[in-house]
């Protein structure tokens, strides 16, 4: 809860007939705030929200309310709630009570201080006298006629006009209160509603109301009292309150000290003057990047004038419209919360639908990625990014931060105009038992993809796209899943801007395998361990029906020259491959070097070791002919179909499942043999 605040305190001792409690030695810039059925005293900072515990124990039992900062003796005066006493606070933030007479023996949680006069409010407006010579003195009285109907639970008095100034919980108004008379005036709307149980006014008479549940700090302008504009603007990120009551001196200016801001052009509200992005220094420890974020004291200036680059934080990839990115962003620990905006239309702001692409996003230490769709709309040029991280979930482009870093990018749209090829529904199905026949359900692995492949108008191929969704994992042993590009080498990949996700988390690491002269995607190094499921074969029984749970997405950017006719034809190459130190077969536990193809496709080169094992036991692989993963009658051990596929049921026979399924794949008849009148429904999964 602490924080370093920033406060001018040189106490000296003032004695009293109340308590040997002393004054305060000036006007503190400090704002109070009183919270708790038994009295704890914090400092905020009004800038940025930051607070401190500055008192645990004020000297007696009870709940201080109603506060307000006497500028005439610099005390701070309270009523205790609890014990419905006024008290005299000092600068060690202890109470002493004061024999006040001529109050309702009821709780007051309303109050301020002016012309050293407690103002008290409730069902109508209360004065004290707090001048020791005058008669009056601690004899209070209600202003008969003021005004009862206000639902307030703190105003302030404005540091020139002499008036008081609160905000309606129930309504929002905002009101004008005359302390003569207690008659009020309805200036407008703040345009916001809670219970605000804390005001104070700064020197240039600004108003600050907080509102308890969330602690948002809000202001609202009253340096010309004859032209107020009564909506109210979100200020900074304070913190939460209950039974609390906010005092400060109201000729005291807010300092500006020990903040991080932006780099934007201040159109996207980047100076404290213009209500900017602003991080609290004064005991941070929460930031992006490797370097702890710089501090700024002066208003208006850029973060990099300090002569420290910290920005260093974030990655982006390339923002072309209508495609997805990806962000990488860096935090130092966790604990914080990221809220992030890209300016997608170049309107110098970040106030519009979508800007915004990431909302309180909880941050681990170190890297976290984040996915972002960029709108079809955008048009090419310049503009604007904002990442915030903070302790404070909920923060807008704006305002102020307890803690935490700013950091503002100029990045680049792009929108080169592409073509864009659509290929599938493919469906890839695999015998897991190669070489040997086994029980040919051929339902051991089953994925459904689809490829999209975009290229320029010079006819350079600058992304691939590859979408899947398991179907079946039919399987006893382990399996990983790749997808080989014949023709593509490796290199040619843009393999630092890869986008890789499964079930819908980004990967950290690249898909790209390592040690391959042509483009080699491992999409699960173990299927099994990727899908989380409850049955002993995923989705090729009738009484275990589960719904899909693995899917993937991986987008590839090429390097330039790619031309799109130098590419492998979708749907490329799948494959199955055994998983390392898990068993697949006797004398087959080959590991990763063990790669089960679709009908005459090579292994890849880490997968030289299935050369060892071609024409052994079932299979009769020739490379001299180009037959390769078939049995001695021509049946493959993967095939690969342009449909949305029904696959036959744990341990059918492919061939009683689809009788016409052994001509199509050993001589190319009966192309249709999948269709509904030539496959047999009971023996396939999900068919009645």
């Amino acid at each position: 809860m602490d924080r370093k605040i920033i406060l001018s305190v040189v106490p000296f001792l003032l004695w009293s007939q109340y308590g040997h409690s002393a004054a305060f030695d000036t006007c503190p810039y400090t704002a109070f705030l009183m919270q708790d059925k038994q009295t704890n005293v914090y400092g905020v900072n009004l800038l940025t929200g930051a607070y401190q515990t500055l008192q645990t124990d004020i000297g007696q039992v009870g709940n201080l309310n109603a506060a307000g900062y006497n500028e005439t003796d610099n005390f701070i005066y309270a009523f205790n709630t609890t014990n419905k006493k006024v008290v005299r606070v000092g600068n060690d933030f202890t109470a002493t009570d004061l024999p006040v007479t001529g109050l309702p023996d009821s709780p007051f949680y309303v109050g301020d201080v002016a012309n050293n006069t407690y103002y008290l409010y409730r069902s109508g407006l209360y004065t004290i006298p707090l001048d020791e010579s005058s008669p009056d003195y601690l004899k209070a009285s209600k202003i008969e006629g003021s005004d009862s109907s206000m639902k307030l639970t703190d105003f302030a008095f404005h540091p020139e006009d002499g008036n008081i100034y609160a905000v309606d919980n129930k309504r929002g108004y905002f009101y004008r209160i005359n302390p003569n008379d207690g008659s009020k005036t309805i200036l407008g709307n703040a345009g916001v509603t809670g219970t605000f149980g804390a005001a104070y006014f700064e020197a240039s008479g600004k108003f600050y109301f907080s509102r308890n549940q969330d602690g948002i700090i809000f202001t609202i302008d009253v340096s010309d009292p004859d032209n107020i504009n009564p909506t109210a603007t979100q200020f900074a990120a304070g913190p939460k309150s209950g039974l609390n009551d906010g005092v400060r001196c109201a000729s005291a200016p807010v300092a500006i000290e020990a903040i991080d801001l932006g780099d934007a052009p201040d159109s996207y509200q980047t100076s404290v003057d213009n209500n900017g992005a602003r991080h609290d220094q004064s005991n941070n420890s929460l930031y992006l990047g490797g370097i702890a974020p710089d501090s700024e004291s002066v208003v208006g200036t850029s973060d990099d004038e300090t002569g420290i680059d910290d920005e260093d934080g974030v990655i982006i990839t390339p923002l072309q419209n209508g495609e997805q990115a990806m962000i990488t962003v860096t935090a130092n620990q966790s604990g914080g919360f990221l809220n992030a905006w890209i300016d997608w239309n170049k309107d110098g702001d970040f106030n519009d639908t979508s800007e915004q692409i990431s909302t309180g996003q909880a941050l681990s230490a170190g890297m976290n990625s984040i996915v972002v769709n960029v709108p079809d709309f955008i048009t090419a040029g310049d503009t604007w990014a904002r990442f915030r991280f903070s302790s404070a979930q909920s923060l807008p482009a704006f305002g102020g931060a307890p803690d935490g870093e700013v950091e503002d990018y100029q990045v680049t749209l792009e929108n080169d105009q592409l073509n864009t090829f659509r290929y599938g529904p493919f469906t890839a199905a695999f015998e897991d038992s190669w070489p040997r026949e086994g029980d040919y359900d051929l339902n051991d692995v089953v994925m459904r993809y689809q490829v999209e492949i975009k290229t320029d108008q010079n006819s350079d191929t600058r992304q691939i796209k590859i979408n899947g969704t398991l179907q079946a994992l039919g399987a006893d042993y382990h399996n990983g899943f790749g997808i080989h590009l014949p023709l593509l080498a490796r290199n040619s990949v843009d393999e630092g801007n890869i986008l890789f996700s499964r079930n819908g988390s980004l990967v950290a690491d690249s898909p790209l395998e390592a040690g391959q002269g042509n483009a080699v995607l491992i999409i699960s190094n173990d299927l099994n361990a990727d899908v989380q499921t409850g049955c002993r074969f995923h989705r090729t029984r009738e009484n275990c029906q589960e719904v899909e749970k693995f899917s993937f997405s991986v987008t590839i950017p090429l390097d330039a020259g790619v031309k799109s006719w130098t590419l492998p034809a979708a749907p490329f190459d799948p494959f199955i491959f055994a998983v390392d130190g898990l068993h697949h077969g006797a004398d087959t536990s080959l590991g990763r070097g063990l790669e089960i193809h679709l009908d005459d496709y090579e292994p890849t080169q880490l997968g030289n070791a299935s050369l060892e094992l071609m024409g052994n036991y079932d299979d009769r692989s020739d490379s001299g002919l180009g037959s390769l993963y078939r049995t001695e009658n021509g049946l493959p051990w993967g095939f690969i179909i342009t449909e949305s596929w029904s696959h036959p049921l744990e341990q059918v026979d492919m061939l009683l499942a689809y009788p016409r399924f052994f001509d199509y794949a050993t001589s190319g008849n009966h192309v249709d043999w999948f269709t509904r009148g030539k496959r047999v429904s009971q023996h396939i999964y999900g068919l009645e």
